[in-house]
């Protein structure tokens, strides 16, 4: 994975679904350990609240790693003969 080809919208992505993951887990320890309930029913909520929760959190995540708004150029490579020559090739 080419770690320099993630862009800003990939960052919010990726921690709007780590936020959502472990709030999920939170939640479903706690309804199970803390309230008592069965661990089939917690486990069932607390999946729910991350699926729930990962749409605004990685709407959050946006407003943090906003995508760029301008662009860089590239310059087209010219085809004059220094830059053919056999020395600036490897």
């Amino acid at each position: 994975m080419n770690l320099d080809s993630l862009t800003p919208v990939d960052h919010a992505r990726r921690f709007g679904l780590l936020l959502a993951s472990s709030l999920g887990t939170f939640v479903f320890v706690a309804a199970w350990m803390a309230l008592g309930w069965n661990v089939v029913l917690a486990a069932v909520i607390g999946v729910a609240v991350g699926a729930a929760g990962f749409f605004p959190l990685r709407a959050v995540m946006r407003l943090f790693f906003p995508p760029p708004r301008f662009q860089k150029k590239v310059k087209p490579r010219s085809n004059s003969s220094k830059e053919n020559s056999a020395s600036t090739h490897f």
